[in-house]
């Protein structure tokens, strides 16, 4: 997932006329973003592309709700610094999406086809 891509969208989503935060604010509100999600999803480092329209829906939210009642967190609230509680709390609106993309991420590769697989210690039956 490239940033810069990630914020350029969260940009086109403004309205014109709108007021559009600098794009360091956009760029470390999608940073956040991905982190709380990739900490979420116990992934390894990255999300897959899949995650980057939610990350840019938060992100947006995020940014819109920043300095209005709709934060949580009184640090939020004031315009400052985000706490993870407030992205969490944007996050929770995303929850069936990212149960899918938590199982997406840990799927195992391993495939049985055609049956159940046989486990050690159980002998093969035998046809007559």
């Amino acid at each position: 997932m490239d940033l810069g891509d990630l914020a350029g969208r969260v940009r086109l989503r403004y309205l014109p006329g709108e007021h559009v935060p600098d794009g360091d604010v956009i760029e470390e509100m999608v940073r956040t973003v991905i982190d709380r999600l990739t900490i979420r999803m116990d992934a390894d480092g990255s999300l897959p592309d899949a995650a980057g329209s939610i990350v840019v829906d938060a992100a947006m939210k995020a940014l819109r709700l920043r300095g209005f009642e709709g934060s949580t967190s009184e640090s939020a609230a004031d315009g400052g610094s985000v706490s993870n509680s407030f992205i969490d709390d944007i996050l929770s609106a995303y929850s069936a999406d990212l149960d899918a993309l938590r199982r997406m991420i840990h799927r195992s590769g391993i495939r049985f086809m055609g049956g159940r697989p046989r486990h050690a210690g159980h002998p093969r039956r035998r046809s007559r």
